[in-house]
């Protein structure tokens, strides 16, 4: 999975639950723009943000060995 496709699942739950980017900033006390950047797949966001918003929003992540 590259990181522009967990950021449209990410994007998808986000709307599925009936978030705005804005308000899922201020529940992760962060910027909307690192939001949107996440939602993106942009690579210069910190792994650390992206698991955080991903857990925020119920959504687990696993890794497996190929």
């Amino acid at each position: 999975m590259s990181a522009a496709d967990l950021g449209k699942v990410i994007r998808a739950r986000r709307k599925e639950l009936g978030y705005t980017q804005v308000e899922v900033a201020e529940m992760m006390e962060c910027s909307p723009r690192l939001v949107g950047e996440i939602e993106r797949g942009r690579g210069s966001v910190g792994f650390d943000r992206i698991v955080s918003y991903a857990m925020n929003l119920g959504i687990d992540l696993a890794a497996f060995k190929r």
